[in-house]
């Protein structure tokens, strides 16, 4: 069909239809010029049909295996022409549906061969086409080797069409084509050799999955021959042999067919691209970083170009050629284009290597999670393989993952959105992730590479970020103390301004009989007390009087330091807290974080009266507690970043930071959780006949559970020195406290307890330094 176009595409597959089509939405009067079947070789001989009939081998597998799942197949065969016939109409109906999505987008669809004529002009079978851009998308072709007996051998396209499965299968060539053929006829039953002249099969694999993978294969009777060159295919009584070469031995298969999979190369064939302009390079098609050619007006995209030999990759450079053409700036970034090995387990992989990465100068952290430990795998009764992930060791920038394993080619999916977008392993594991599935593994492998993953050991010595030893109040120096687990995150993350402070004094529980401390628990402690080091402000203290009084509170110049100290500590608390938040809120900071906004003047004057040997316990909205309580903001932003110069030494996050020679016990992830653990530590200090106090500082939605009333009970009945402090704005976790609780005035709880209780405005600093 003659006619004048502005974009006319040569090759209908994945790059050249998407192209046309993305023209077409530009609002570009398109052309797109095939002469085979719409839709090229990866729907019609290559990617669809190959994963149509492993679909047909894998199922067969799962029968074969279906025993132990109560799924029992008696007389199991494999009728492989129905697998064809259903490989065939899967194409059949996806060459349509180019078709469709072609005519409907009002592409004009010409079959025939093209023939660049110069000038924009285009030859289809004698017809005359014009279009002011061209662009290439003719894909490759299979390779092939100078090989003795080489018309002995059957490519890709021709496998496809075998009338039955054979019985031994030769693969030349170890690439991806080869592994996926051998993997398919392996479940099949036939014996299976692979030839390889390099020294890994797939060799832009990670190591350790193509070892895995060998495995397998190994499993099913497969062989692979790495290292080795082939010298000739020859005829041997009624099938056929080959004859290689592995160093200076030499081998020989048999086998009923050889398959040659040596790989592809770009298609120009009769194109006359050469005379109409266009550079090629051995057979490529040259282009800039726009893929533009050498000829005005024609650009090149897809195999052709001799780039990553991708079907995806063909789709996103016609997007970008298109773009480019329409005035867009779109520049081709290949650093995040996945790779997919449809085996059997599949593979997958997206970014940089470990090998890769060192290489580059990087250094690396490297995390591992096996889909036997993942739950899902285990009911799909698929456990082989594992899920690596890549990260610089700096930054915890994503920069690869590696995948073999169940539908590992649709698990690449989220590895490939992480390292195109540079995600962090924080980010990645901070996803929340659907359970039970698959995509878990990303998840904990991130988890991994921190020291932190769940459901596997860690590999890192470290203190769990899960538990600290805390010496218990009381012991003597060195001593070995209570061990005290810190719990889990909270789970209301968003920050909730304080409006009143309650306190009770009371006194607390009763300890367990002095034990001796096991040998764990002493490692434990020591290895906190070596975390620990002393804490400088970066400003001198607030100088808090001996005494405070209601004089020492007022407008007058003897006070001014004291008075403005504070000032200057809340202001210093709100400004922490809104860059915790600005940095949050992008991402930067894993974990759950709780701020301290709106509780400034309750928690400064709720710890600024406390002596310097009285302990502090305090919920997961602890930044402001520490603060107030002396520890150096910088210490406590490096906590939050999970630096080792964080005041928990990178170890417990926004939740969990400590401070023992201040004896700021810390923040408690479980709510409520950490009541028991001050009463605790308010019978040691009873009873080791110390003079100090433990301060408890909670909110309301502590008290409404279990370990609240226990903790006071105990409390009362051991009368023990503890002041109960809770931030009493009338919600707890998100639920309105008259929701909750019979009790809207916090305060009166104790009252249960016979305790001295009173209420306080949490926004008035003066008046809770009195009542404290």
């Amino acid at each position: 069909m003659a006619g004048t176009f502005d974009v006319a595409v040569v090759g209908g597959g994945p790059g050249g239809y998407v192209a046309a089509l993305r023209a077409a939405q530009l609002g570009a009067v398109t052309a797109i010029i095939e002469k085979d079947r719409f839709g090229g070789t990866c729907l019609v001989r290559g990617c669809i049909p190959t994963k149509a009939l492993l679909q047909s081998s894998e199922l067969y597998t799962l029968a074969k295996g279906g025993a132990p799942f109560g799924v029992v197949a008696g007389n199991l065969s494999f009728d492989w022409p129905a697998a064809q016939k259903r490989k065939s109409s899967v194409v059949d109906q996806l060459v349509k549906g180019v078709e469709g999505l072609l005519k409907a987008g009002g592409v004009t669809m010409v079959s025939g061969a093209a023939k660049l004529a110069g000038g924009g002009a285009i030859e289809v079978a004698g017809e005359r086409l014009q279009a002011k851009n061209i662009i290439i998308a003719t894909g490759s072709a299979v390779s092939r080797i100078p090989l003795k007996g080489a018309e002995l051998t059957i490519d890709s396209d021709a496998i496809l069409e075998l009338k039955e499965i054979p019985k031994r299968l030769a693969v030349i060539g170890g690439g991806v084509v080869g592994m996926e053929f051998a993997a398919m006829f392996a479940a099949l039953g036939t014996k299976v050799t692979v030839l390889e002249m390099l020294p890994q099969i797939l060799p832009l694999v990670e190591a350790d999955l193509v070892n895995a993978y060998a495995k397998h294969l190994s499993g099913l009777g497969g062989e692979i021959h790495t290292n080795s060159k082939v010298a000739e295919v020859a005829k041997i009584g009624g099938g056929l042999q080959v004859r290689f070469s592995t160093g200076a031995e030499g081998g020989a298969v048999d086998a009923d067919q050889v398959l040659l999979a040596v790989g592809r190369s770009p298609y120009t064939e009769g194109l006359g691209a050469e005379a109409a302009g266009v550079k090629l390079d051995r057979g490529r098609v040259v282009v800039d970083d726009h893929l533009r050619t050498s000829a005005q007006g024609v650009w090149a995209i897809g195999d052709v170009i001799g780039g990553i030999m991708l079907a995806h990759v063909a789709s996103y450079e016609g997007v970008c050629a298109v773009e480019n053409m329409a005035g867009r700036d779109r520049i081709p970034d290949y650093h995040a284009a996945p790779n997919c090995v449809y085996t059997d387990p599949e593979i997958a992989h997206v970014g940089l290597g470990e090998k890769e990465a060192k290489d580059r100068g990087l250094e690396v952290k490297v995390g591992r999670f096996p889909f036997a430990a993942a739950g899902r795998a285990l009911t799909l009764g698929q456990t082989e393989g594992f899920v690596k992930v890549v990260a610089d060791a700096a930054s915890g920038r994503l920069v690869g993952v590696h995948i073999i394993g169940p539908r590992a080619t649709d698990l690449i999916a989220e590895a490939t959105l992480a390292v195109q977008n540079g995600l962090t392993l924080d980010q990645l594991d901070l996803t929340m992730h659907a359970h039970p599935t698959l995509p878990e593994a990303i998840m904990e492998a991130a988890l991994a590479a921190q020291g932190r993953a769940i459901h596997i050991p860690n590999r890192r010595a470290a203190a769990p970020s899960g538990g600290a030893s805390v010496p218990s109040p009381g012991a003597p120096d060195g001593a070995p103390g209570a061990l005290h687990m810190v719990g889990s995150p909270g789970p209301n993350p968003s920050p909730a301004p304080a409006t009143a402070s309650g306190e009770a004094n009371a006194p607390s529980p009763a300890a367990p009989d002095g034990a001796a401390a096991t040998a764990t628990t002493v490692a434990l402690h020591n290895r906190e007390q070596q975390m620990v080091t002393p804490v400088k402000p970066p400003a001198p203290p607030v100088p808090v009087p001996a005494s405070i009084t209601a004089k020492k509170l007022e407008l007058t110049k003897g006070n001014r330091d004291f008075l403005l100290g504070i000032h200057r500590l809340m202001q210093l608390i709100r400004r922490f807290e809104e860059r915790t938040q600005e940095q949050y809120t992008k991402a930067k900071i894993g974990g759950y974080c709780h701020l301290n906004i709106g509780e400034e003047a309750a928690v400064v004057g709720g710890i600024l009266p406390l002596k310097l040997n009285d302990y502090i316990y305090t919920s997961y909205r602890e930044h402001g507690h520490a603060i107030a309580r002396g520890i150096d903001p910088r210490a406590v932003m490096a906590e939050l970043f999970g630096k080792e110069t964080g005041t928990s030494h990178g170890r417990g996050g926004s939740m969990h930071m400590y401070g023992a020679k201040l004896r700021f016990m810390g923040g408690y992830g479980i709510v409520g959780g950490h009541l028991p653990l001050a009463a605790g530590a308010a019978f040691a200090v009873k009873y080791g006949k110390q003079k100090d106090v433990v301060s408890c500082l909670f909110g309301d939605g502590a008290t409404n559970i279990g370990a609240f009333h226990e903790s006071l009970n105990y409390a009362k009945v051991f009368e023990l020195p503890v002041l109960w402090y809770c931030i009493n704005n009338r919600y707890g976790m998100g639920t309105p406290v008259e929701a909750a609780s019979a009790v809207k005035d916090i305060y009166k709880k104790a009252c249960a307890y016979d305790m001295e209780s009173i209420q306080v405005d949490g926004m008035n600093v003066r008046e809770v330094l009195l009542r404290t």
